[in-house]
């Protein structure tokens, strides 16, 4: 991921998490410039993207300021930005793939359904745990298509497997359906992910589809249940 794009992440997560808050003075360029060690031309990109995605306001003579943000706008963000993935939700911090699964199978009747695959298929499936600085926080098991998805790799999957679709591909997440539930964990998954033994889990299961309608994946996602929160507005209509 590029520079500026880890910058505008970080800088766009805090504002959806609350942290810059509408009407916050965003700290000066020469601030940014040593906090992530970035050129002031890479300072300015990031800023200028948060400009367009109407997040942030620059005022001549007085600063960089946070807009004000309908709860309605705040949560399409928190949306759209679930598809960046950990790599770019955690853009302030180390984010590492410990691969245990990258084969390419046959898909099975489950699999298929959940994918719209009408026939037989190969499918790569990559199981792979992420770490947000140096600690486990959820085993990924994922399922896409080897025609949609091309030329894969087991180093692609070392880093954003969203940004290869979109940056590398050109294809366009569209949207996702995800079911949340909580379960009492495996053996194997609560040594994979540091906890105790017993402890539950919750586990996000997702259907993920490209802006063309097309299913790109399918995945189960196991989170230990002290590191994963879902947090969302309800509105009632008069």
């Amino acid at each position: 991921m590029n520079k500026y794009a880890k910058i505008r992440n970080d800088v766009r997560n805090k504002i959806i998490s609350g942290k810059y808050k509408p009407g916050t003075l965003l700290p000066k360029e020469s601030e940014m410039i040593m906090k992530y060690s970035a050129s002031k031309l890479t300072i300015k990109k990031a800023m200028d993207e948060l400009v367009n995605e109407g997040l942030i306001v620059k005022r001549r003579g007085s600063g960089t300021f946070v807009k004000g943000l309908s709860t309605e706008d705040i949560e399409k963000l928190k949306v759209v930005n679930q598809f960046q993935g950990s790599s770019a939700f955690f853009a302030d911090k180390v984010v590492e793939s410990r691969i245990l699964v990258f084969e390419v199978v046959k898909s099975e009747p489950e699999i298929m359904e959940r994918l719209g695959l009408s026939e037989v298929s190969d499918l790569y499936h990559v199981v792979r745990t992420r770490l947000i600085d140096g600690e486990p926080y959820v085993i990924e098991s994922t399922y896409m298509p080897v025609d949609l998805i091309k030329n894969l790799t087991f180093e692609i999957c070392s880093g954003s497997i969203y940004e290869y679709i979109e940056d590398e591909l050109g294809l366009t997440i569209g949207s996702a359906h995800r079911r949340i539930e909580a379960q009492k964990g495996t053996d194997e998954e609560l040594t994979e992910l540091g906890g105790e033994f017993g402890d539950p889990i919750v586990l996000v299961s997702q259907v993920g589809y490209l802006s063309d309608g097309r299913t790109f994946e399918f995945s189960t996602n196991v989170h230990r249940y002290d590191k994963y929160a879902f947090e969302t507005v309800l509105m009632h209509k008069n």
